[in-house]
Order: C-alpha cells, then sequence, then structure tokens
C-alpha cells in the first residue's frame, strides 16, 4: 500500500531480514545512459556525496537553494524522474534539525534520508551455498517445474524481445548464464557504463562481512533468464559489493530502465522502513505502463519490506517446494504472488563451478519477473497491468496449506502452465 502523504518525516536506518543493517549514504546515486549523459537517458555522472544527504521534495528550487545558503548546505542536483532533490548536509549539522527547519521555513511535500536501500539475503540473512554442477540444471530445478515454466516453453513461450531490468547489484557479464542475454546497463554506484558484480575487499557496512553482497544480482538475472531464456537483461547497479545502497540511486534506476526500453523492473531488494522517493519512482514508472516487482522480504514479519507494499509494485513472497511459506518469508496484504524460494540453484561468480544455492524472496522474485516476461514476449501490445492480473488469476491458491497465513500471501502460486493455456 502506498503509504499517505503528510508534511516533513524521516526515517532512519533500520535492520533488514535477518539482521542486516544497510549504512547511510555509502554509496552514491547519480543518473546516466549509456552514454554517460544526456536528459533522454536518465542524466550523467552521479553527484559526489558528501557528509549525510538527504532528499527534498520542494514547492519551489528558489526557496530550497535560499535555506539551503543560509544552512550551508548543497544540492547536488535532480534526483531524475522524480521531483526530489539531493542536499548534503554537512558535518556539524544535525540532520533532523535541517529536516525540520525545511518544514518550518519552506512548504516542503517531503523530506528523507536517503540511506538504506539492500537485499534481504545479505550479512547475516541467508547465504549462498557453493555447488558443483552444470549451467543447463539451472533452467531444469524443480522449482522451475513446479512453476509450470516447462509447460510455457513447450508452447513457444521464451520472453523473445522482451527487455527485463535488473536493479541490483550489477551482473558478471561473463557467467555462462548470461551469454549473449545482456543489454547496455548502467552503474549508479561509480557512475559509469560498466555494471559489474565485483568484490573490493572492503568491509563497508562494519558487519564483520567482506563483499556479502557479490553474486546476488547474478544469481537474480539467471533466474529471470532460466524462465525467460530469450529474454534480454539490462544490469542496472545500484548496491555495491556489500549490498548497501541508497532510495536516490533505485529511483534513478528505475528511471533510467523506463527511459531506456525496458519493459518490467526486477528489484530483488527493499528497505524497512518507507522512501517516498522511491514509491513515487515507482509510480511514474507504473504511469509509463513499466512495472516494479519486488521482493518482500526476508524478516518472516507480517509487513513486507519497501518498495514491494507500494500500490505501484507487484510483491512477491516465497514458499518451499510444498507450497507452504518458506520460514524466513514475510507476508501480509500486500503481497500479490508466492513462487519457489528455497534452495534454488543460479549462477554464482564467487563460486568454483559458477553455480551456488541460496534462499530467498529475492529470487521468488525473479521467477516471478521471468514469468512476465515470458506473457509479454507472447503478447507485446497488452497492458502490462493485464499480463500481471493473468497471472494471478491463474495462480494456484496455497490458503489451505497455509492456515496462519490465509488471505497474506497474495492469490497463490505462480502457475505459468494455467496462464499460458490456448
Amino acid at each position: 500500500m502506498t503509504p499517505s502523504r503528510s508534511p516533513l518525516r524521516t526515517w532512519p536506518t533500520l535492520g533488514l531480514a535477518l539482521g542486516l543493517v544497510f549504512g547511510l549514504a555509502a554509496c552514491g546515486g547519480g543518473g546516466g545512459g549509456s552514454s554517460g549523459g544526456g536528459d533522454d537517458d536518465g542524466g550523467g555522472p552521479p553527484p559526489p556525496r558528501s557528509a549525510t544527504v538527504v532528499l527534498v521534495n520542494p514547492t519551489t528550487l528558489e526557496d530550497l537553494e535560499e535555506l539551503c545558503d543560509d544552512k550551508g548546505a548543497t544540492i547536488l542536483g535532480p534526483v531524475d524522474g522524480t521531483d526530489y532533490y539531493e542536499v548534503s548536509v554537512p558535518d556539524g549539522v544535525d540532520v533532523d534539525d535541517f529536516l525540520e527547519d525545511l518544514d518550518d521555513e519552506l512548504e516542503v511535500e517531503d523530506g528523507e534520508h536517503d540511506e538504506g536501500v539492500g537485499v534481504p539475503e545479505g550479512g547475516g540473512g541467508t547465504q549462498a551455498a557453493f555447488v558443483d554442477d552444470v549451467f543447463a540444471s539451472i533452467a531444469t530445478q524443480p522449482a522451475l517445474a513446479l512453476i509450470g515454466a516447462p509447460t510455457a516453453h513447450g508452447r513457444g513461450y521464451d520472453g523473445t524481445g522482451v527487455v527485463v531490468a535488473v536493479i541490483d547489484t550489477g551482473v558478471v557479464a561473463s557467467s555462462p548464464a548470461l551469454a549473449g542475454r545482456l543489454v547496455a546497463g548502467y552503474d549508479f554506484v561509480d557512475g559509469d557504463t560498466n555494471p559489474a558484480d565485483v568484490a573490493n575487499g572492503v568491509d563497508e557496512d562494519k558487519d564483520g562481512v567482506f563483499d556479502e553482497g557479490v553474486g546476488h544480482g547474478t544469481f537474480v538475472a539467471s533466474l529471470v533468464l532460466a524462465v525467460a531464456p530469450n529474454a534480454m537483461i539490462m544490469p542496472l547497479r545500484v548496491l555495491n559489493s556489500d549490498s548497501i545502497g541508497t532510495a536516490a540511486a533505485l529511483a534513478r534506476a528505475i528511471q533510467y530502465a523506463v527511459a531506456n526500453g525496458a519493459d518490467v523492473i526486477n528489484f530483488s531488494g527493499g528497505l524497512a522502513g518507507p522512501s517516498l522517493v522511491i514509491v513515487q519512482a515507482a509510480e511514474n514508472a507504473k504511469a509509463a505502463g513499466v512495472y516494479v516487482v519486488s521482493a518482500a522480504g526476508n524478516r518472516n514479519l507480517s509487513q513486507v519490506d519497501y518498495p514491494a507494499n507500494a500500490s505501484a509494485v507487484w510483491a512477491v513472497s516465497a514458499v518451499d517446494a510444498t507450497s507452504r511459506k518458506a520460514f524466513f518469508a514475510s507476508f501480509g496484504s500486500d503481497v500479490d504472488f508466492v513462487a519457489p524460494g528455497i534452495d534454488l540453484l543460479g549462477a554464482h561468480p564467487r563460486a568454483p563451478s559458477g553455480l551456488a544455492r541460496w534462499s530467498g524472496t529475492s529470487f521468488s522474485t525473479a521467477l516471478v519477473t521471468g514469468a512476465f516476461a515470458l506473457l509479454r514476449g507472447e503478447d507485446a501490445g497488452a497492458p502490462s497491468k493485464d499480463l500481471f492480473e493473468r497471472l494471478e488469476d491463474t495462480a494456484v491458491p496455497v490458503d489451505a496449506l497455509n492456515p496462519l497465513y490465509v488471505g497474506k500471501l497474495g492469490k497463490g502460486r505462480l502457475d505459468l502452465g494455467a496462464a499460458t493455456a490456448p
């Protein structure tokens, strides 16, 4: 559900699924297309980050400029695709006091900390287990059969012509699972056109684990392609190697995806508290006919993570092989679908074999996004909303198997056999 807009609010950093805490302004926003600039492709390189960054939606830019001058703050630039601006609050200035001053002295629509975006599986969450297997097994694993993907493939559904934006930690382009299936993307962390999923050897979130986010984006992309093998992946990196990102970077990536021809956006991540700049970006994408599909989260709570609980976003939770709720999966009335999310097989760049098994709502989300790509490939003219509703209408109800979660697991488990039936 989209939060109602009220005067100025701030949202502190919160721990995400199973203990992971994401840092404050630890990686930069910024826009840009494959050429690295221009208004039509999402903006230029990311602005520099200094001290604490907040996002402000002012009634007039002139009033914001005047107040920032008085407070010694710096406007770093607009957040493309939204009405927000990034503002750097200098060291020594209390951020909450600054936001209160904005509310007192300006008619500010909203102000919030630019922080807290990550993936549910990082840090202390579920961990990838490296396995010795072959890449062909990704597409033949039991989870794919459970959702009816082989049946859809047998009917000629393969996602041809569909572009899926994967907003995540980037991808390793050399993975055999992604060979020939990538279009130009962008790195909103480093501000360049190489959205590589790489380690940097720095414990940026100070949790004692290095580079725990590496592999997540590649894993997600491989699952999308396992469902929709002829789709193309647009990799958009908004999370660094420790899975740390910002709301501004995510909003810019959503705008970039829409401006550069994506048919659907997969964001297998989120944050525990609301961010209206992300909600606005998702709503603008929806208005353009491009929906965001996002993970419910791994906190096993009756409150799904943002932006999955926004009305403009399709929320996905996880079940096991018997269609019972995964032990870690969050749930609630905002969930739209469930899909398998335990011990999925996917590509992982740090595994000796290039493959791993991993559990999480992130990966259930990838299966749903791939399912949409299958339908879109066969019906390029249908409204996106109609295709998602087709997936809902043909889902297998799971309430009887989950009596403690009746009405909290969406319309049920994805069923591509039914969704693609003649």
